[in-house]
Formats: structure tokens, C-alpha cells, sequence
């Protein structure tokens, strides 16, 4: 507003898939997603884009008194959600955690009701790391979880929180942009394994790497991941942030706003300075990822 104050933005809450079905509708102009297009998705729409504004990760939390520091890898978190692993003292658990005595308590998974980018992201970090969860429930913004007696479910992040905060034993997955209100809450934050073999907690510094290392892959359509990423120090669960547009607007007076805001968003001195994307631990674009992300706005008239 401060830039461009005849511009006027009105965003609205809702989980990925309602981003994309809404832009995909034209219900909204941009629908917020984690989640990039599917080549079905794009096929089905033709003219509908995926543009990279910033780049976010998710955490694993926890909900265990008094331990810090917990090592978990997605091939043992991939288990929880099977329900193959059900006490945190497990054997397998308690081998990455050597000098911590882990308690008997029950494992409560959390995952998200909603058709949910974080689910996306969450699920394709198992498939990469449990091939029985790549042959099983894969990846999306919804999957068919696998039936655990004791799970519990949430829509949105916020109640992802609240309801690990609830619940002693749970293990949950929560955006990064929550992560500061998870720790308020009392929540432990997992040190993931990468690919490298490495312990990593998502802070600016990890999600950088694994950005980098990821963004030579990135197709012209930018439906493109960054899970699991190569790198000594790279996070393993980093994903694009997308606003979901219609190559084709009403008109050009919409069609020029919303470029000049995507513009804006991805510049270093407008939307992405460091301050304004450290208040919800994000970072920028990669630069090698930016002329692809230009060609993709300029496409919108």
C-alpha cells in the first residue's frame, strides 16, 4: 500500500487446496498454496500458473516434557504415522538419541483434516525417506492416511498446535510461519535428518541451503520440490511458497495489479527484505529460480 496505494489486497483464510481450487474457479485472483500444480492439475486448467513469492519449511514438534534436542528421520516419523512405532522409548528412536532416556509414552500422531499444502509437503518428505510410504499413501494435499487407533486431527496450523499442546506423546507437523507459536506452547522442535546424514532444525540458514540446492531443478512450470534436498547443512522438508493465478484476467487493469504485486513481493527491496520475510522465518527466492518466476508473471495479462 505504501508503494502502490491504489492497489488494495483483501486476503481470506483457507488451506491449499481451497488456494488452488479458488484461483483455479476464479473465485479469487490468487489462491495461496504450499503445494505446487500437479501436471493433471495443470493440464485440467489450462492458463493457470504456479508463482514462487518466498520459500518456507516445515517442523516437526513434539510434545514431550523435558526433552530437547530429539533426532528423528522421516523414515521413523513415516512410522509413527503408520502406527508401526508407538512409544517414544522405541528401540529405533532411542538409537539416535543416545544419552537421552526417552519416556514410555504413547505416540499420538496429529495430521491435518483440511486439503492442506503442509500435508503435501509432510507426505512427500515420507515418500522420500519410507518406500513403504511411497507405495502406500505417497503424496498430496490429501491422502488416505494410514488407520492409527489413537490419531488425532486438526485443521489449519493453529489447531495442529493447540491440539499437540493437548496432548502429551503427540508428534504433528506445523508450517514454519506457526513454528514461534508452537514454541509458545511448549512444543519440541525435531532435528531431521538429511540426505547427507545430517540433524537440522529449520532456520534461515538451513532452509537457505536446501533451496539452493534444489532450485538447478526447477522445470519452466515451477511445479518443482525441494524436499530432501542434497547438502551437509540442508533442512529436508523446504518447499516453495505459490500464489496460484489465471494467466488470463478480466482485464488489464487487474491483470497489471496483479503483476506489479507479484513483482513487488519478489524483490528484494519491496515484499522480500530480510525483515519482512524473518517474521514468519521465510526466505528469498534463489536467484537462479527468479528469471523463471518474471517469465511466469509476465505471462498474466
Amino acid at each position: 500500500h505504501t508503494a502502490f496505494s491504489n492497489i488494495t489486497l483483501s486476503p481470506a483464510a483457507g488451506g491449499s487446496g481451497k488456494g488452488i481450487s479458488d484461483a483455479s474457479t476464479g473465485t479469487v485472483q490468487m489462491g495461496g498454496s504450499d503445494a505446487y500444480l500437479s501436471n493433471g492439475q495443470i493440464s485440467s486448467n489450462p492458463g493457470l500458473l504456479n508463482i514462487p513469492i518466498a520459500v518456507s519449511a516445515q517442523a516437526v514438534n513434539y510434545n514431550l516434557t523435558g526433552i530437547t534436542n530429539l533426532k528423528l528421520d522421516g523414515n521413523l516419523v513415516a512410522e509413527m504415522y503408520e502406527g508401526k512405532i508407538t512409544k517414544w522409548n522405541d528401540p529405533a528412536i532411542q538409537a539416535l538419541n543416545s544419552g537421552v532416556t526417552l519416556p514410555a509414552t504413547t505416540v499420538v500422531p496429529v495430521r491435518r483434516v483440511d486439503s492442506s499444502g503442509d500435508t503435501f509437503i509432510f507426505t512427500s518428505f515420507l515418500s522420500a525417506t519410507n518406500q513403504d510410504w511411497m507405495n502406500g499413501p505417497a503424496f498430496g494435499t490429501t491422502v488416505t492416511w494410514p488407520a492409527v487407533s489413537n490419531e488425532l486431527s486438526a485443521m489449519g496450523n493453529p489447531a495442529m498446535v493447540q491440539t499437540c499442546k493437548a496432548t502429551p506423546g503427540c508428534v504433528a507437523y506445523v508450517g514454519v510461519s506457526a513454528e514461534s507459536t508452537a514454541t509458545a506452547a511448549g512444543l519440541g522442535e525435531a532435528m531431521l535428518k538429511n540426505q547427507a546424514g545430517s540433524y537440522e532444525l529449520p532456520t534461515q540458514d538451513t532452509i537457505t541451503a536446501a533451496a539452493a540446492a534444489g532450485s538447478g531443478n526447477i522445470p519452466s512450470n515451477l511445479a518443482g520440490s525441494l524436499i530432501y534436498q542434497s547438502g551437509s547443512n540442508s533442512y529436508p522438508i523446504v518447499n516453495f511458497e505459490y500464489l496460484v493465478v489465471r494467466s488470463t484476467q478480466p482485464n488489464t487493469d487487474t491483470a497489471l495489479a496483479i503483476r506489479t504485486f507479484l513483482a513487488w513481493a519478489i524483490s528484494s527491496s519491496g515484499g522480500s527484505t530480510s525483515a519482512n520475510l524473518a517474521k514468519d522465518d521465510f526466505v528469498a527466492l534463489p536467484s537462479t529460480v527468479l528469471p523463471k518466476v518474471n517469465a511466469a508473471i509476465a505471462m498474466i495479462s
